[in-house]
């Protein structure tokens, strides 16, 4: 089969969530023994990168037309053109609705660690109101070429609702993000700690990370006496994060040195708000959840979206109110019980590898396309 993909992102080596997901699926259709077409990446092996000018060339006999579809703009953009020039079956892969750009304003909340005054709380609302024209002119930009896809793949279910109820798609699967299946001898080594360690490994810089819950988690800690570690792993913008006894901050490890801090924390955290101006919801499938569960870790996460369907009851990661104090009690709970630090940690690596991983989500994706085709 060829498969042309535009992702529109250098995704070698991958540097987010949304680069870790295009690598991983192109990675798994080339493993397959499939021919891949990419644009404006030379950064991919294996591939056939062509430029955006080649359009055509491209687009020449191929067997499906895959495009990455999240908070960018399709309506005036190679994603349209392609999408409405296509002779082979097209499938979106739907990450995001595009009022996710409202998380960037005053929706999304606030990181940064000085009071906000209501003048400025009142312009963040200016600012939000004055991208909703727009938002309006891209949805319904994405609904007319919605007409011409065959099938929408979605990461949540609450993209597919997305899908079905505002851009009218004719088929739309839910396919989660997962992680990759590492053989527990390739596992880093894990020694214990003189402190309980909980780890933080993501940005900083957006009001979606759940930095601003950390903060106030960590004051309650320090000021209660916790015999806790509190470690961030981050980019960049370290100083969103506040300068406590307990908690230490690296910026800009290198990833495959970022896994061993992973593996050696006792707790690792992943924690959302809701996206309250959304109809859908919290529709992230959070990257990092399935990194760390791939490592074995314990982990504590949001009560919400993805994360209340996928995980309710069945003690693979524990579930938390984003209320801070109930985000400390829980970190106590699992710091006062080895054994549920023992079940968390196992079911999490079960998880991946029976189950969500990369190999998983290769064969669900390519027996879409092979049903398009099909079709």
């Amino acid at each position: 089969m060829i498969i042309a993909y535009i992702y529109d992102l250098n995704i070698n080596p991958p540097k987010g969530g949304n680069q870790r997901h295009a690598f991983e699926l192109v990675s798994g259709f080339l493993h397959a023994g499939h021919t891949v077409r990419v644009l404006n990446d030379p950064s991919m092996e294996g591939v056939e990168n062509y430029r955006e000018h080649e359009l055509t060339q491209f687009m020449s006999g191929i067997d499906v037309l895959y495009i990455r579809i999240d908070a960018r703009p399709v309506r005036g953009s190679i994603f349209e053109h392609a999408t409405l020039s296509s002779d082979a079956p097209v499938v979106w892969e739907v990450n995001a609705p595009f009022n996710e750009t409202l998380a960037y304003s005053w929706l999304g909340g606030q990181v940064d660690l000085t009071p906000e005054s209501l003048l400025k709380r009142i312009k963040r609302r200016i600012h939000a109101t004055r991208k909703l024209p727009g938002i309006y002119r891209e949805e319904k930009c994405r609904k007319a070429l919605s007409k011409k896809v065959a099938a929408h793949i979605c990461v949540t279910d609450a993209l597919k609702q997305y899908v079905t109820q505002q851009l009218a798609a004719r088929k739309a699967v839910t396919i989660p993000n997962g992680g990759k299946v590492i053989p527990p001898e390739s596992l880093p080594e894990k020694t214990p700690n003189k402190q309980f360690t909980v780890l933080y490994s993501g940005s900083s810089l957006y009001p979606w990370q759940g930095i601003q819950y950390l903060n106030e988690v960590t004051r309650m800690a320090e000021a209660e006496g916790c015999d806790i570690a509190f470690q961030f792993f981050v980019p960049n913008h370290p100083e969103s994060i506040a300068d406590r006894s307990n908690v230490s901050v690296e910026v800009g490890k290198p990833y495959n040195e970022l896994l061993a801090n992973i593996r050696q924390a006792d707790l690792c955290v992943a924690l959302y708000p809701e996206f309250f101006w959304s109809p859908w919801g919290l529709h992230n499938s959070p990257m990092k959840l399935y990194e760390y569960f791939s490592l074995g870790k314990a982990t504590l996460t949001s009560n919400l979206g993805q994360m209340r369907e996928l995980f309710t009851g069945k003690e693979i990661t524990l579930l938390s109110n984003n209320d801070p104090r109930a985000i400390l009690t829980n970190i106590l709970a699992i710091k006062n019980d080895p054994m549920l630090q023992h079940r968390l940690e196992e079911n999490a690596y079960r998880v991946v590898k029976e189950e969500m991983n990369w190999s998983s989500n290769v064969k669900k994706t390519l027996s879409i396309f092979k049903d398009v085709v099909r079709r």
